[in-house]
């Protein structure tokens, strides 16, 4: 479960289950995975048990996948072996790559060192901005952060400042793009896993419609000039 939670392909989740079962003396292991659900059907000592378990969380954290993968491989090599996993990223190391992908990107595209010191205020804002982010489906928010990045893109130029705000908009809308996810589905639907790919491909358009709605709210709002 926590590999699809953090990121991690269908395959490679299902694959740790059945390596995972063997380990404890399973047979005749069936495991079923989408990205929204996991049901495991296995054989224990002439007992057929089945489990099922939603899925709420979608993140992606390969930090988290690494150490799940560590995990499961001393659970299958020596069943004694250390089952807690408390895995996070050091806020310093979080605030640092937020601000070098939104700057650099911004800058790649043509943005100035203060566009992409902009961006990167922003890309930690919305990053770090308090709010229940499990309260809200993936759409609204996404919606939600799109605005409020595009919204704080305008806020130099409104004070003044010499900054671009298409450039800091490009910067900032990196952090929402749903790269990995289309990754992810394409390499589902090239392992066999089509209902899975096509599911997270499905939501990946999704991200991105509510990523181009939100950006566009803010393009409305103060520079409609943008959008011809």
């Amino acid at each position: 479960m926590e590999t699809v939670e953090n990121g991690g392909e269908i395959s490679r989740a299902e694959e740790t289950v059945i390596r995972i079962c063997k380990a404890d003396g399973a047979s005749d292991i069936n495991a079923f995975i989408i990205p929204s659900l996991i049901s495991v059907t296995a054989v224990f000592d002439s007992k057929e048990i089945t489990t099922t378990r939603r899925i709420y969380k979608n993140d992606l954290n390969l930090g988290r996948l690494e150490e799940i993968n560590r995990i499961s491989r001393q659970l299958c090599s020596d069943k004694s072996s250390d089952r807690k996993m408390n895995y996070s990223y050091p806020l310093l190391v979080s605030i640092i790559c937020v601000l070098l992908s939104t700057g650099s990107f911004c800058i790649y595209f043509g943005g100035t060192v203060s566009d992409a010191l902009f961006s990167g205020i922003a890309g930690l804002i919305i990053t770090y901005i308090p709010y229940n982010r499990n309260s809200f489906n993936i759409f609204s928010r996404t919606l939600i952060e799109a605005i409020l990045s595009g919204i704080i893109s305008f806020i130099p130029s409104l004070l003044g400042l010499n900054s671009h705000p298409d450039k800091i908009m490009i910067g900032t809308i990196m952090l929402l793009i749903p790269g990995m996810s289309i990754g992810s589905a394409i390499r589902d639907m090239m392992s066999g896993n089509l209902i899975a790919g096509i599911l997270q491909l499905s939501e990946a358009i999704i991200v991105a419609l509510a990523i181009a709605l939100g950006f566009a709210v803010a393009l409305l709002i103060f520079r409609s000039d943008y959008l011809a």
